[in-house]
C-alpha cells in the first residue's frame, strides 16, 4: 500500500487505546490514514511532520493539552490545524477561554460514528484549503523574489550601461571642445555645433536611464529651494533649444509678468518641462508650432506644453506616460527612443506633490501637456530672478598651474591633455595608479583629475594614499567617473576627494575648477 501524505494525517491522541484503534479503523474505511500517540509531546512531535486534523480527548483536557494549544498557536498565519475535541464536560463548552487556537471544534459524549466521520471529512476539507492557501503563498513569494532580483539585475544593468556609455563620451565631448578651440571655419563650427547637440542629448538620455532607475529604488532625492518660475522656463528652454532649432519649430512663452516662486528642486522641475518640450519637438512636422504657457490659480502654477504635431489617439492618451512606452513604428515622425521621457517626467512631478496630464483632439489635431504644481501667492514684481542655464564661457586665460590626469581609458586621458594645454595648463597623465602616485610625488601636481575605476588600486585609494602623504604639496582632488549616483560622491568625498564630476565633463567645468584655483 503506498505511504500518504502527512499533510493527510488525522493524528489521534485520547485516553484509550481501544477508542484509538476504533478512531483508526473508522477512518481507513474512508482511506483516510488515523495515527495514535499515546501522550501530547509524541502529538506535538508528529504534528511538525504534517496533519491534516487532530482528535483528542480525556478528563481536564483543557488543562493538560497546554503544549498542544502551544503548537497550534505557533503555526504560520495561513495554518489553522482543524482539531476536535472530544469530552463529556459540558461545563468547558459553556465557558472556553479567549485564547483557544483558530481550528478548535468541541464534540460532547456520546458521539455518533457518522458524526464523527462526518465532522472529519469537513477538517480535512477545510484543510485542503488552507494548503492551497499556502501554495498560492508561496508562489506568490517566489514571484516577488524573482520580480525583486529582475528589478535589482535592471537597475544594475543600466548603471552599468551608463557607466559604460560615459567613458566613450567622454574624449569624444572634450575632443569637439579643442576642434573648436583651434578652428574658425563657419563649415566646421556648424558641424561642431551639431555634434555637441548630440553628445548632449545622448548625456540626457543616460542621466534619464540612471533617474528612472534611482527612483525605482528609492534612492532619487529632491532637493527643494525657491526658485522663480521665470528661470525654470528659461532653463528648460535653454537645454530643449538644439531640438527645436533643429525641427525648425516656432517656440512661443507666454508666462505672468509678477515673480511667481516655487519651492522645489529646480533641476528636476526644468528637466520635466525640457522632457515635455522635446517630447513636442520631436512629435511635431518641421516648422510647427509649440507654445509654453504658465498660469497661476489660487494655490497652483500649471505650465502647459502645446504642439501642432501628430496628436494622441484615445488609447495612446490612457497609457503615454507608461514606462518604455513608443508611439507606433508606422505612426508620422515616429522616432523611436527610450519611451522613459515622459514616464520620467510623471515620476519627478509627482515627487513634488503635482500631476502631468495629456490631451488631444485626436491624431494629426496636435497636443498639450499640462504639469500642475502648488503654488503660493504671487510676488507682485517685474524683478525677475536670472538664469544662469546655457550661460557660455570664453575659452580659460587665468594662470597656468601643475595638471595631472588620472585615467586607464588612454584617449580620454590624452583629450583631457590635450584640452588643458589648449587652456594654457602644465599637464601630466598617469594609466594607473602607482604611477599617478609616483608621478604626483615627482610633478607636485597643483590639481588632479583621477578617474575612480582604475585597475589594480582604485581611485579611492590613490586620493587616500595620496591626502597621507606628508612630502606631496596638497592638491585640489577631482574625482572624475562614469557614476554618478550619491554613493558614489559620498564615497568620494570621504576618500578625501574636493570635488566630483561625471563623465563627460562639461569643458567649461574643466575652466570653472581652474579659475577658482
Amino acid at each position: 500500500m503506498p505511504r500518504r501524505d502527512l499533510d493527510q494525517r488525522v493524528i489521534i491522541c485520547v485516553e484509550s487505546a481501544q477508542d484509538a484503534d476504533r478512531i483508526i479503523s473508522l477512518l481507513d474505511s474512508l482511506n483516510i490514514e488515523g495515527v495514535s500517540c499515546p501522550n501530547y509531546t509524541a502529538l506535538c512531535s508528529q504534528i511538525t511532520q504534517g496533519a491534516g486534523a487532530i482528535i483528542v480527548s480525556g478528563p481536564h483536557i483543557l488543562h493538560r493539552a497546554s503544549d498542544l494549544f502551544a503548537a497550534l498557536h505557533a503555526q504560520p498565519a495561513w495554518s489553522a490545524i482543524p482539531t476536535i475535541v472530544i469530552t463529556d464536560e459540558s461545563a468547558y463548552t459553556a465557558a472556553l477561554p479567549d485564547d483557544l487556537p483558530s481550528g478548535v471544534t468541541f464534540l460532547e459524549q456520546p458521539i455518533r460514528i457518522k458524526t464523527l466521520l462526518s465532522i472529519a471529512r469537513i477538517a480535512l476539507s477545510a484543510r485542503h484549503n488552507q494548503y492551497l492557501v499556502r501554495n498560492l503563498l508561496h508562489e506568490r513569494e517566489a514571484l516577488v523574489e524573482l520580480l525583486r532580483n529582475e528589478a535589482k539585475m535592471k537597475n544594475e544593468f543600466l548603471a552599468t550601461l551608463a557607466h559604460e556609455l560615459r567613458n566613450p563620451l567622454a574624449p569624444i565631448r572634450t575632443g569637439l571642445q579643442i576642434i573648436r578651440m583651434s578652428s574658425a571655419s563657419n563649415t566646421t563650427i556648424k558641424t561642431l555645433e551639431m555634434m555637441e547637440r548630440q553628445v548632449r542629448h545622448l548625456v540626457r538620455l543616460i542621466d534619464d536611464l540612471l533617474d528612472i532607475s534611482r527612483i525605482t529604488r528609492g534612492k532619487l532625492e529632491i532637493r527643494k529651494q525657491k526658485v522663480s518660475l521665470n528661470s525654470l522656463l528659461s532653463d528648460a528652454v535653454e537645454a530643449s533649444k538644439p531640438l527645436i532649432e533643429a525641427g525648425h519649430h516656432t517656440l512661443t512663452i507666454a508666462a505672468p509678468e509678477e515673480l511667481i516662486t516655487l519651492d522645489v528642486d529646480p533641476t528636476r522641475i526644468a528637466q520635466v518641462i525640457s522632457n515635455l518640450l522635446n517630447n513636442a519637438a520631436k512629435y511635431t512636422p518641421p516648422g510647427g508650432v509649440i507654445t509654453l504657457t504658465a498660469r497661476h490659480n489660487v494655490d497652483s502654477i500649471q505650465i502647459e506644453v502645446k504642439d501642432n504635431g501628430i496628436g494622441l489617439s484615445q488609447e495612446m492618451l490612457t497609457k503615454i506616460f507608461d514606462m518604455f512606452l513608443q508611439v507606433e513604428p508606422s505612426t508620422p515622425l515616429a522616432q523611436g527612443g527610450l519611451g522613459i521621457g515622459l514616464s520620467l517626467a510623471r515620476r519627478l512631478t509627482e515627487m513634488h506633490d503635482g500631476t502631468v496630464e495629456a490631451t488631444s483632439a485626436g491624431p494629426g489635431k496636435g497636443s498639450a501637456f499640462t504639469i500642475t504644481l502648488p503654488c503660493k501667492a504671487p510676488t507682485h514684481t517685474n524683478s525677475l530672478q536670472p538664469t544662469g542655464a546655457g550661460s557660455s564661457s570664453p575659452a580659460y586665460c587665468g594662470k597656468a598651474h601643475r595638471v595631472l590626469v588620472v585615467d586607464d581609458q588612454i584617449d580620454v586621458a590624452q583629450s583631457f591633455k590635450d584640452l588643458l594645454s589648449l587652456l594654457g595648463q602644465e599637464t601630466r597623465t598617469a594609466y594607473n595608479g602607482p604611477d599617478a602616485l609616483q608621478t604626483a610625488q615627482e610633478f607636485k601636481p597643483e590639481l588632479i583629475f583621477l578617474d575612480i575605476g582604475l585597475p589594480g588600486m582604485t581611485g579611492y585609494e590613490v586620493a587616500q594614499t595620496l591626502r597621507a602623504q606628508k612630502d606631496t604639496p596638497p592638491a585640489t582632488l577631482i574625482a572624475v567617473t562614469g557614476w554618478g549616483d550619491e554613493d558614489n560622491i559620498a564615497l568620494a568625498k570621504q576618500a578625501g576627494f574636493d570635488r566630483h564630476l561625471t563623465k563627460p565633463v562639461d569643458p567649461l567645468e574643466i575652466e570653472r575648477i581652474l579659475e577658482t584655483l
